[in-house]
């Protein structure tokens, strides 16, 4: 408890700085930049550039944690690896190239590393490496790769390109959130989710209890094998993340890192932030943002995921109605299908909503809270007109997309099905 008081209170006190903000480097018209700056979060000051690589090892320079970043709208064309070291070690290089010929004309590219920590909150000083593959990538290729440097290289791992947005219709997405502070349970998630073979993996927020800490993260990555390092996560930032630097350091996202957009195929995801250090954030730059992506949006299939949820029926918390009133709006004049939440620690599914009423299937926005992956369950719901299904249970999401349309299946630890609808297109 004393942790929780102590991290609230930097919220709102101090701007955020975004990682790669300001980029200029790449390609014309890439939003992808190969800069890397020191990201804040929560804490004071400027941002500034990340220290190069360097061929210089400490005690303990085997790369860990080794994981996918996302530093562009386009994951068929662009990605980057970050990992953890010790805090001596400077040496940041990826060595990749395609998994059909590997190792032969692979190629290293050099990134860079920071330390972040170290204060009297969550312990530190740490080191996280990252490398920025801009426009590196052939969509639809597979490439092997390792990280590190010649004092200490990590083991090899293959990402598998997409095909470039809009080339391809079929996929399927695993989706949780919560797990906050059952790591043992996120890994029996984790193990669950992967047996499904899904393309990526979407988050809705509270990775761990207090996002200073960074055993909680130790916990969280080593609870995740290396799942992270074949595929892409897309998370949402949670309110026990706290916007703390340890967050930004170790994800990767692109724009601001605080809300984003991808395109996987033929879906736009919006990743949002409901836990801002400007409440006003909500209901001006992240509308604005949500707007201009809808109206610029060609893709058959458009989701939301966020933490805080919308519409929900556990009591607990209940809606945030400051994001209903905010965000819904858009979402109605943009058509989104799906909106991915948590914060509630149970399972729930709405009709389909448009204009604040319930709506034909596939003419309104699901609202689908995925809050049991792992953090304790909350008993409490009542009946609201919203609310088509609600389950107290530890549980996932796998759902497939095709060009008939979307089906999912949600199932609990035990691999029991507690849900499964379909929306036609």
């Amino acid at each position: 408890m004393i942790r929780t008081v102590v991290l609230f209170s930097l919220i709102g006190a101090c701007d955020f700085y975004p990682e790669g903000a300001g980029d200029t480097s790449g390609p014309v018209g890439s939003d992808c930049s190969t800069e890397i700056l020191v990201p804040l979060g929560n804490l004071p000051g400027q941002p500034v550039p990340a220290e190069a690589h360097a061929e210089t090892y400490g005690v303990s320079p085997s790369p860990t944690q080794v994981h996918l970043g996302l530093p562009s709208r386009d994951p068929s064309r662009s990605v980057s690896m970050l990992w953890r070291t010790d805090v001596d070690t400077l040496a940041s290089v990826v060595e990749f190239g395609p998994a059909d010929t590997w190792p032969e004309g692979a190629t290293q590219v050099q990134g860079g590393s920071f330390r972040f920590g170290g204060g009297e909150v969550g312990g530190g000083p740490y080191r996280v490496h990252e490398v920025r593959l801009c426009d590196r990538l052939q969509p639809g290729t597979a490439y092997t790769y390792r990280v590190g440097g010649e004092g200490g290289w990590s083991a090899e791992h293959t990402y598998t390109a997409p095909g470039a947005p809009g080339s391809f219709d079929t996929f399927r997405v695993a989706i949780a959130g919560d797990s906050r502070g059952a790591y043992e349970t996120w890994g029996q998630l984790v193990t669950a989710m992967e047996a499904a073979q899904p393309d990526l993996y979407l988050f809705s927020g509270d990775m761990v209890e207090l996002g200073a800490f960074q055993d909680e993260w130790d916990a969280w990555f080593t609870a995740s094998g290396d799942v992270f390092a074949r595929k892409l996560l897309v998370p949402a930032h949670g309110n026990h993340e706290f916007l703390a630097q340890n967050y930004f350091a170790q994800l990767g996202l692109p724009g601001n890192e605080q809300w984003f957009a991808i395109e996987y195929g033929d879906l736009l995801i919006l990743s949002l932030n409901d836990t801002v250090s400007n409440p006003e954030d909500i209901q001006t730059l992240q509308v604005r943002f949500l707007e201009e992506e809808l109206a610029a949006a060609t893709a058959r299939w458009k989701a939301a995921v966020h933490h805080q949820p919308a519409y929900s029926t556990c009591t607990r918390h209940g809606s945030d109605l400051v994001v209903r009133d905010a965000w819904t709006p858009a979402f109605d004049a943009g058509a989104v299908d799906f909106v991915f939440a948590g914060h509630n620690h149970i399972y729930e599914r709405s009709v389909p909503i448009r204009a604040g009423a319930e709506a034909p299937l596939g003419q309104g926005t699901q609202y689908i809270v995925t809050g049991g992956a792992g953090a304790p369950l909350y008993q409490e719901s009542e009946v609201e007109w919203f609310g088509a299904v609600a389950n107290p249970i530890v549980h996932y999401l796998i759902a497939d997309f095709s060009p008939a349309g979307v089906d999912f299946v949600v199932r609990d630890l035990s691999g029991n099905v507690i849900d499964a609808w379909s929306v036609p297109r």
